[in-house]
Order: C-alpha cells, then sequence, then structure tokens
C-alpha cells in the first residue's frame, strides 16, 4: 500500500472517564487499569509492526499511554498539542448526565458548527485541529507507518469528517486503548475500527 497508514490509539482509561466526568482540556492521569491497558496495547503494537514514528497529544493521559507503545517498540514521542481533546472550555469537568440534560450538548452540536462553551472550542474548530494535525503528520511520513495516541471525542470527530465529509454524523464511539488504522491518502480508508490489541 502507497499511502501513509496511521494507527490511532485512545489513551487508557482515567477516574473521569469511570466517573462519567468530562476531562477535555483537563489533564488527568491514568488509572492503575489505563497503565494496564496502555502495557496491553503497546504489546498489542510491537507483535504487529515497528512504527516509523510515535506521536501523542501533550496531556498526561495520551503521554502515558504513549511512553509505553515507545517502550516497547524503542521509537521516540513526538508531543502534538494539536492530538488534544474537545475542550469544553466552562463545562469541563461536569458530567456527561449534566452536560446531556441541561446544556444538550450534542443538540447544540449538531445544530451549529461554530457552537461553543464559554472559553472551549466549537465543533469545527476541534475537527479542523484535528484533522489538519493528522494530515500534517501524513505528509511527514510518507509510506511510512505512524501511530497517534489521542483522545475518544476528538478523534470520532475527526474520523466523521475525514471518512464521512461530516464531524456529526460519526455515532462510533473509541473505548479505551482502542486501536483503530486509516490511511490518508488520495482516497481515505478505514482499515480497523475500535479493536482490542493485546
Amino acid at each position: 500500500m502507497n499511502e501513509t497508514i496511521l494507527t490511532l490509539v485512545r489513551h487508557g482509561q482515567t477516574a473521569a472517564n469511570t466517573g462519567g466526568i468530562w476531562h477535555g482540556s483537563t489533564d488527568t492521569e491514568l488509572s492503575d487499569h489505563g497503565r494496564e491497558q496502555a502495557s496491553r496495547v503497546a504489546e498489542g503494537i510491537r507483535k504487529r509492526f515497528q512504527p516509523d514514528a510515535i506521536y501523542a497529544s501533550d496531556l498526561q493521559r495520551a503521554h502515558d499511554t504513549a511512553r509505553a507503545i515507545a517502550q516497547a517498540v524503542d521509537v521516540e514521542i513526538q508531543l502534538n498539542p494539536g492530538l488534544r481533546e474537545y475542550d469544553l472550555g466552562s463545562w469541563e469537568g461536569r458530567s456527561y448526565r449534566e452536560l446531556w440534560d441541561q446544556e444538550d450538548l450534542w443538540g447544540n452540536m449538531r445544530k451549529d458548527p461554530h457552537f461553543a462553551p464559554h472559553g472551549g472550542e466549537s465543533p469545527l474548530q476541534v475537527t479542523q485541529r484535528l484533522v489538519g494535525t493528522l494530515e500534517e503528520i501524513a505528509a511527514r511520513h510518507p509510506v511510512e507507518h505512524v501511530v497517534c495516541v489521542a483522545h475518544g471525542g476528538a478523534l470520532s470527530m475527526a474520523l466523521g469528517h475525514i471518512l464521512d465529509g461530516d464531524y456529526s454524523q460519526w455515532k462510533r464511539m473509541l473505548d479505551n486503548c482502542s486501536v483503530s488504522q486509516i490511511t490518508l491518502g488520495s482516497k481515505p480508508q478505514l482499515l480497523c475500527f475500535n479493536e482490542a490489541w493485546d
């Protein structure tokens, strides 16, 4: 295949994930289970291929997940803030239920791509940021295999745009430490989605 392959890994589990709390730009560490997940996905990647490069969001949960992968395959991590999670500004730290019930977050997002909570990002900004970052990484590594460790919400929106042309149409979510692969080139393709590698 004469195109760049991006292996997209969502970070391992955090206490905010299990507690149903939105931590987008909030810096959160991995739970003990999240560290175990990172070790397993690192071993799964080591068994399957040798990455040419590893990029990660600079938020701790993604960086620590990437660190486990980097140690397994002996490749240096390159931190990139463009891979960060969706920043909800003043809504950071609130429960998913509260955001859904009181703010109708997804309803507002689907109706208005420019809608943003105070101090946060709009869906359009998140999508453009993440898609642009993935395209820049792919351009830096033509016909190579690159691991990108990022976040569930932002990755789902980027995949919706890349594969369906619309961030709001992507209804599938990524599990912690799941692996998805895409090619970026003349015609992007989804090679696998939300797989558990160990």
